[in-house]
């Protein structure tokens, strides 16, 4: 039910700013908040993001990198210092020409498997950091942009700003410099965008004045080696960032219109915005006070007051007797609502969203409250002086978690695109146009009466909601091994059939119940 364009032509950013400032009266806009669920990674025949314009990485082997590994090995492992270094040699006796990453591994692997498996994290990236190579960017381009995501970005960066500016922070990749020139091709022609070299290192050595250290700050920081060579220009940017001291960086910020966030891991990104003691840098709060933010994965997930971090998926979370606790670390709280989890349904996070709302109550009681964001979709947050209210765009939906006294039970919500969404003082409810403008149901037979096999894998929790909202359905069973997933339609449940997408019925209120059988 994938499809490759990222959103429905059907929607626009006409459409929806008509809807959300004529449902609230054309509020004045003090921030937007734009949360995709994924990297923006459509590709199709009006858009080559993620396609042509993806940088993609060569590698050589050569005597010359060859003695800089030895030379610099990042561990005490010298056995595996001395396995690389052979099977280097072995590969620069063939005088390959420069080669793709997969070109690399498939050639190590036919020289010796097993001790590419025997390297560490830190060693492996080490070595192919080292291995590679600059290479010319001369061929990108952006071409045209057709998708109504990004037309929505820069609608709202356009509102706040007649000649607007986004500044791009790449930190929460593992290397900030690897898709610099792809993300700049984000937006199309009238927005000026500009990346911000604020990594991790940057962060520690502009603090403690300590910019000449940057290079080694890359590794101690980061894990990142050779990037100088591999990326000369943009590590220049970052040393000249960090020359000019923390004022200029943050007056820089604060004349920006909109910053963007860019996927990856949230970790990384905060270390850019907070030290080892959790205490905000200089420039964090001009970065939260953007007018326009725009979060894609990872950068949406930081947006909450506490960013919940859990290597778990979601079979695994309630599989144990005592679930395991997510580690919570300080996130922007620019949205203020509850956790965010990306890739929601796409990689089965509703577990993982479930444990971490018990955990978040027991900790904090006001937390009631939590969302999945699909990929190729973003949950809109609109700021005003008048009050704050919600929209979903994009291709799928966004799903509403929030807890009852009973620890496994919860109520489910979810909002397709096209759905406005009202907050208010006992939550958030569809809003009455959203409702108003809802398609005529479909007729289609009744689900069968079964238990629903493997529910927590290949997105089948949403395909099941979804289909209990076409038919009308008020209850449901699934099962993922000794689990019961009940989910059952109440006097507050409603179903409203919003767009005629595979995704596009929206739930409120379904009571969803997990128990141990």
């Amino acid at each position: 039910m994938r499809t490759c364009a990222f959103l429905t032509k059907r929607m626009s950013f006409v459409f929806i700013l008509f809807t959300l400032f004529s449902f609230k009266g054309a509020a004045q806009q003090d921030q937007t908040l734009i949360l995709a669920g994924s990297t923006l990674n459509g590709c199709s025949k009006k858009t080559t993001l993620g396609c042509s314009t993806q940088n993609k990485s060569v590698f050589s082997v050569t005597n010359d990198n060859i003695a800089q590994i030895k030379l610099n090995w990042p561990t005490n492992n010298t056995t595996n210092q001395t396995n690389v270094l052979s099977i280097l040699r072995t590969l620069s006796s063939k005088k390959e020409k420069a080669m793709s990453k997969s070109e690399l591994l498939w050639q190590w692997r036919d020289i010796n498997n097993e001790q590419l498996n025997d390297l560490t994290k830190q060693e492996f990236n080490f070595v192919f950091d080292m291995l590679e190579q600059p290479h010319s960017q001369a061929n990108l381009k952006a071409e045209p942009q057709s998708n109504d995501l990004l037309q929505f970005i820069t609608g709202s960066l356009k509102v706040a700003n007649p000649t607007p500016t986004l500044l791009i922070i790449s930190a929460a990749q593992r290397d900030p410099y690897a898709q610099v020139e792809a993300l700049k091709t984000l937006l199309p022609k009238g927005v000026t965008s500009q990346w911000l070299p604020l990594t991790p290192a940057l962060a520690k050595a502009i603090t403690n004045n300590t910019c000449s250290d940057l290079p080694a700050l890359r590794h101690s920081q980061m894990n990142l080696y050779n990037r100088s060579n591999v990326h000369p220009e943009l590590t220049k940017a970052e040393q000249t960032l960090c020359n000019n001291g923390i004022e200029a960086l943050v007056n820089l910020i604060n004349t920006s219109t909109g910053v963007l966030f860019s996927d990856g891991t949230a970790k990384n990104a905060l270390k850019a915005l907070y030290d080892e003691n959790s205490t905000a840098y200089p420039w964090t709060n001009a970065l939260k006070t953007r007018p326009v933010i725009v979060g894609l994965g990872a950068g949406s997930k930081i947006q909450s007051e506490k960013v919940y971090l859990s290597q778990h998926q979601s079979e695994a979370v309630l599989k144990a007797k005592l679930a395991p606790q997510p580690n919570a670390l300080n996130g922007l709280n620019t949205f203020t609502y509850g956790p965010i989890f990306t890739r929601f349904s796409e990689q089965n996070q509703t577990l993982n969203l479930a444990n971490t709302l018990n955990t978040a109550k027991q900790k904090n009681g006001d937390i009631k409250h939590g969302f999945g964001i699909d990929e190729n979709t973003a949950l809109v947050v609109i700021k005003s002086n008048k009050g704050n209210l919600m929209t979903v765009i994009g291709q799928s939906g966004v799903a509403h978690l929030s807890t009852q006294q009973k620890a496994s039970s919860y109520n489910y919500s979810y909002w397709p695109a096209r759905s406005v969404i009202d907050i208010t003082n006992a939550g958030f409810e569809l809003s009455e146009r959203t409702i108003s403008q809802a398609l005529a149901p479909v007729k289609i037979p009744p689900l069968p009466v079964q238990r629903f096999a493997n529910i927590l894998t290949d997105s089948k929790l949403r395909s099941l909601t979804q289909a209990m909202c076409l038919s009308q359905e008020q209850s449901a069973v699934g099962q993922q091994d000794d689990l019961l997933i009940n989910l059952t339609a109440t006097n507050n449940t409603h179903y409203y059939r919003v767009n005629s997408q595979p995704y596009g019925c929206a739930l409120s209120n379904l009571l969803f119940n997990v128990e141990r059988f």
